[in-house]
């Protein structure tokens, strides 16, 4: 409960004391679900920024990979004398496996960033899952100067999925669509987003923005590991994308937008469909 109130002269000359008392349950409880879904966005954000860190994370590996190479190469030197130096190819051989294990907890490690013990399915409202990813990236619209406009299906047909990981697919397409506007002088920028039920029982979801555009030649790339469109881009995300999407048995792809930007789309299907 919320009370409120102030102390009051009547006409009388009689102090009187005004107030209210309001029940703010349901406002709690709709801010304790803020915090845990901006808690659960956090991780999302991170992966959002993987094809940052790819560049990183590759480096970390070829390292590994490069003295692996190496020590094989001098274990068999070694080993191919007249009279074999067991002792030098024997410590070669060590430093092969501690190469390779470092190599393992590299990669160990960016599969605990990738993803949780599994996906975590659940009957969920894609626009409402949409909804809150715009409430995250608000800021970031209204610093890039672009206009949103926003049309969802309307009725209650939930899709069976795991939020965090659709969210994460939301996000990383979003910041794609404001990223490819960020250049734009000379027009509007323009995002929308929208959700449709299909006749085949799926959700439909598109990302449409005004940016620099797709070219027709890399629209099947874009969604190989390591292909980028980006100057400092590393072709991780919109492949992590796929991945998720195809998890869901949905179907993830990109098309140019007349006259200028590019549309992602995205199908999960709905929860009914899947019975």
């Amino acid at each position: 409960m919320q009370s409120t109130g102030h102390p009051d002269i009547n006409t009388a000359g009689d102090v009187e004391f005004v107030g209210t008392a309001m029940d703010i349950t349901e406002r709690r409880h709709a801010e304790e679900a803020l915090r845990r879904a901006q808690a659960e966005l956090a991780r999302v954000w991170r992966l959002s920024t993987m094809g940052e860190l790819a560049g990183s994370i590759i480096h970390e590996i070829n390292q590994p990979l490069a003295a692996i190479v190496t020590n094989a190469e001098a274990s068999l030197r070694w080993l191919d004398r007249d009279v074999p130096e067991l002792d030098e190819a024997r410590e070669a051989i060590a430093d092969l496996v501690r190469a390779g294990r470092r190599a393992a907890d590299v990669i160990k490690g960016l599969n605990a960033l990738a993803r949780k013990s599994g996906f975590d399915l659940a009957r969920i409202d894609i626009n409402d899952a949409i909804l809150e990813v715009l409430a995250v990236l608000r800021s970031e619209l209204e610093r890039g100067g672009i206009a949103l406009s926003v049309e969802l299906f309307t009725g209650d047909r939930p899709v069976l999925a795991d939020r965090i990981q659709v969210q994460q697919v939301l996000l990383n397409l979003i910041r794609n669509g404001i990223e490819a506007m960020s250049t734009v002088t000379d027009r509007a920028r323009n995002l929308r987003i929208s959700s449709e039920s299909t006749e085949s029982g799926e959700a439909l979801v598109a990302i449409e923005d005004s940016g620099i555009g797709l070219d027709t030649a890399a629209a099947d790339r874009v969604f190989d590991p390591l292909f980028t469109t980006k100057p400092e881009g590393m072709g991780m995300g919109l492949s992590i994308c796929r991945s998720i999407v195809d998890a869901h048995r949905g179907r993830l792809w990109a098309s140019p937008c007349l006259p200028h930007g590019t549309v992602f789309r995205f199908t999960v299907p709905f929860a009914d469909a899947q019975q």
